[in-house]
């Protein structure tokens, strides 16, 4: 009788493991890196976001800086083919691209707790040689490289390039003064401007 009670007792500490797939543990770290930061998050702040033990965090990652990098490179995937891809649809016009790419940064900076991310941690980590840089930046270099795309349809390839670095540039100013200020006009004011600035080198171009 002591015996089966031990069994079961053992038997339901084994099974009473929760287990969460990578899809969600990513996303559930998101959410908590981009509230904490990287540095004031805990390993256990990341395994009660997911619904684990601190200890079963370990089943999953082996450190936070790893789980930090995976998040990092789900994230930069999950821009590139569904956000950035836009850029070279061959079915719209190369406005339609830069105003559908304008109004999904609008939702994304704004409403999505991933807004933004890159820079913040891109700034909070960057002497702390933990090894995100690279994808960091490649993160930025893809962005610029998506805009650049865009303009060289209006402009000569030397001409988009700067000009691309200049739009990321002015829509990263535009999100920290939104943020500083509270008010999501800065942003909107911004990516308005751009999108007339490119309908009037569009008309420009047609004049030649």
């Amino acid at each position: 009788m002591v015996l089966q009670i031990i069994i079961i007792t053992f038997g339901n500490r084994f099974m009473a493991k929760p287990k969460i797939d990578r899809k969600t543990l990513l996303k559930n770290s998101l959410s908590v890196f981009k509230t904490k930061g990287y540095t004031a998050t805990s390993m256990s702040d990341l395994a009660h976001a997911s619904g684990l033990l601190k200890g079963s965090m370990y089943h999953y990652i082996d450190s936070k800086e790893q789980l930090m990098l995976e998040v990092l490179n789900s994230l930069m995937d999950h821009y590139v083919n569904k956000v950035f891809i836009t850029a070279y649809d061959e079915e719209l016009s190369p406005y339609d691209r830069l105003f559908l790419l304008s109004k999904r940064a609008e939702e994304i900076f704004i409403f999505e707790d991933a807004g933004n991310f890159f820079a913040n941690i891109g700034l909070e980590t960057k002497n702390l040689s933990l090894g995100f840089e690279k994808v960091i930046q490649d993160f930025f270099e893809k962005w610029i490289a998506t805009i650049e795309h865009i303009y060289t349809y209006v402009l000569s390839k030397k001409e988009a390039c700067v000009k691309a670095e200049s739009v990321v540039a002015q829509i990263e100013g535009a999100v920290l003064l939104m943020k500083v200020m509270d008010d999501a006009g800065h942003l909107r004011r911004v990516i308005s401007g751009l999108l007339e600035e490119y309908k009037e080198l569009e008309i420009e171009n047609a004049v030649k």
